[in-house]
């Protein structure tokens, strides 16, 4: 069983750099940046304390079992491979899979991605210093995506190996971009001089992530890209004399490049491959004409692309090179990262996004007196209830009815049997589908605007469950302020179709991606639910309580049956079902969300009220700042002049994305468009190993 100190350049490796092999210490020189050559123990060289993994009190094997157990498999063919006959041809899989190992499980993968994340957030220091500036620079509220900010972080992911990692590059794109969005406001909570040390501890804290992430890489056991494309090439081992070994163990040339670690080359422009055995042998791994090596050119090239030491056999093997430890490396993010930075323009100051609002012209409305509608008592009540019912109807109607196009309303029904009454209501069409609520594992729905067809015109019809008309003939104020809350979010839908949706009629639109499509449903009802709670808000303060516990339990039940659904997937692999089952119940979050924020909207003092604390109880699950996004992408389509588009409410099912993973599900589109939906394992073998 392994230690706690774990070696990440493995010591079978080293000895073949030991001053002398006959010595009991088995010592090697150590070379680090800036100092003396040190005769150290290979023992205390590329180690590191739990590197991999901690000692399990129970026994159960660990990351570093593991490695410990691959490590013998490869020791017999490193063992092999260090015998051959010079320039005899060895098979390019055991090749590439001893080179692929030795490259990935080092601590030089680790530092280079913290490194890469710092410089990242070096680069943005200089430039989110002005956070009206740095939102305008990136159009962050711009429906069509951040395209600065997307190009800079694809330019600047390519100096990191995410296929070697199994990380789908689409899918970290689309995460990342969203997720700054999504954060960004945070940035600039406090001042200015606190901005750059933000940024600057931003790095550190995704160092576990990464440590994580470096863990799961090693634990796969299936053959990677990496090996793949190594084994295309020739290899065999060849003689030298006084070569030193990297701490990035593997270096490769692209063709017309110089060396650098393998880690950060393109694998399919890779022309040369050369990884140290010993100070006096390589493997070489070439495609084409294979050259000489050049000890001292080689010896250079190891110590500018080792990350903080090498090692050799005699400390005058690596005389004079340690000023040039980490030099490659961080020449090579720097380009990467300055050239993503490089078209990132700052716009005049004088440029300020229209956050003018716009109100539609509204044509045709017409008042309660020259236009009629049905009221219906479906299963309960009498004439007199009716006639009460219909006085406070019209109060409701005429004192907002001129915002209302009270033409399109067919009629209510208030119906005791409240799904029976939606589902057999006279759609005007036999060929329609008929409607009902959507099922919910939570609460249970009691109204609905159905849109209907009379003497070929369309027209609205709402149905309304019972309860609702006993609350508006009610003594008690609460009641009945919930039930007319809920007849002038009914008649808003009126409102919004006649003053938005109708804009979209025969409006062309971008071609939609596969992902948009599969994903469009879940959020098509959100706008009008925002805008409808925006308008009924003054008329019950109260409720953005309720729908904040809609929120919530939506949240709740949305979890509980994807987790479960997601249990069944691990056996069935129909994700179709899974789907099925995330799809809507997300649906329920979005559109509750979309309410709770239109109804903060519209509400004169919007900082504190029934609810209010819904962003704060969402922090547990680090949606608070997704909520406040989704809030402001809602805003956008009604206070900007020309947003409410048919391209702009779908791009909206970028929330849907972020919600599924909540609940360890990750859509992304492969290269030829069609969409894939990555299931991450997360607890789910825990929970089907405890049921098992």
């Amino acid at each position: 069983m392994a230690g706690k100190r774990q070696h990440y350049v493995p010591r079978f490796l080293q000895c073949g750099f030991l001053d002398d092999p006959d010595h009991k210490a088995k010592r090697a020189w150590l070379h680090r940046r800036n100092a003396q050559a040190q005769l150290v123990g290979i023992k205390d060289i590329g180690v590191g304390e739990n590197f991999y993994s901690k000692l399990q009190t129970d026994g159960a094997k660990t990351l570093d079992d593991l490695i410990t157990e691959i490590e013998v498999e490869l020791l017999q063919e490193f063992s092999t491979l260090k015998r051959m006959p010079v320039n005899q041809p060895i098979d390019p899989k055991i090749a590439a899979r001893l080179t692929t190992h030795l490259m990935l499980r080092t601590a030089y993968l680790r530092s280079l991605f913290e490194q890469g994340a710092t410089k990242v957030f070096d680069a943005a220091i200089s430039l989110f210093t002005d956070p009206e500036v740095a939102q305008n620079l990136i159009d962050l509220d711009k429906f069509s995506g951040v395209i600065d900010l997307k190009g800079m972080i694809d330019e600047a992911l390519q100096a990191f190996p995410l296929d070697s990692l199994s990380f789908p590059r689409p899918l970290v794109h689309r995460t990342l971009s969203f997720m700054v969005r999504e954060n960004f406001a945070s940035l600039f909570e406090e001042s200015g001089t606190l901005i750059t040390p933000l940024l600057t501890d931003l790095p550190a804290k995704i160092s576990i992530s990464i440590r994580n992430a470096h863990n799961k890489v090693l634990e796969a056991t299936q053959q990677t890209k990496w090996e793949e494309e190594l084994a295309e090439l020739s290899w065999c081992v060849q003689d030298i004399v006084g070569a030193v070994l990297p701490d990035c163990v593997v270096l490769a040339r692209e063709v017309g490049h110089e060396l650098k670690p393998l880690l950060l080359s393109n694998r399919k422009n890779i022309n040369l491959v050369i990884l140290p055995l010993a100070h006096d042998r390589l493997l070489i791994g070439w495609k084409g004409a294979k050259g000489s090596i050049d000890v001292k050119s080689l010896n250079a090239a190891s110590a500018a692309c080792s990350d903080s030491f090498f090692i050799s056999h005699r400390a005058d093997d690596g005389m004079a090179l340690s000023q040039l430890i980490g030099q490659r490396s961080i020449n090579t993010i720097n380009a990467s990262i300055s050239e993503a930075f490089s078209d990132f323009r700052l716009p005049s100051k004088d440029i300020k996004a229209s956050n003018i609002p716009y109100e539609p012209d509204i044509n045709g409305t017409q008042s309660i007196i020259s236009t009629s509608f049905s009221l219906v008592l479906k299963d309960f009540g009498h004439s007199g209830m009716a006639t009460r019912l219909g006085e406070i109807l019209k109060v409701i109607i005429h004192e907002i009815g001129q915002g209302i196009p009270i033409s399109t309303l067919d009629g209510i029904t208030f119906a005791l049997d409240y799904p029976t009454a939606l589902a057999t209501l006279d759609r005007g069409d036999k060929a329609t589908n008929f409607s009902e609520s959507q099922a919910r594992d939570y609460g249970r729905p009691v109204a609905k605007t159905v849109q209907v067809l009379r003497e070929g015109k369309p027209k609205f019809h709402i149905v309304i469950d019972a309860i609702i008309a006993d609350w508006l003939l009610s003594e008690n104020d609460d009641n009945r302020a919930s039930a007319i809350h809920l007849l002038l979010t009914m008649l808003s839908e009126l409102v919004h179709t006649n003053r938005y949706e109708t804009q979209l009629e025969g409006t062309s639109t971008v071609a939609l991606d596969e992902i948009s499509k599969m994903l469009l449903s879940s959020i098509s009802t959100a706008p009008s639910s925002y805008f409808c709670a925006k308008q009924s808000a003054f008329a019950d303060p109260k409720a953005g309580e309720r729908y904040a516990g809609l929120v919530k339990d939506s949240f709740a039940a949305a979890q509980e049956a994807i987790k479960a659904a997601r249990i069944v997937y691990r056996t069935s692999n129909d994700i179709n079902a899974l789907l099925n089952v995330a799809l809507p119940r997300i649906s329920f979050v979005l559109t509750h969300a979309a309410e709770w924020l239109g109804h903060r909207e519209g509400l004169p003092e919007h900082d504190s009220f029934p609810g209010s604390s819904l962003p704060g109880d969402l922090k547990i699950f680090e949606l608070n700042r997704w909520l406040e996004l989704f809030g402001r992408d809602l805003r956008n389509l009604y206070n900007l002049e020309g947003q409410f588009t048919t391209d702009n409410i779908f791009a909206l099912s970028r929330h849907v994305e972020r919600l599924l993973w909540t609940v360890q599900i990750c859509p992304w589109p492969m290269e030829d468009g069609s969409p894939y939906v990555s299931v991450p394992f997360g607890n789910d073998l825990a929970i089907l190993h405890a049921s098992s």
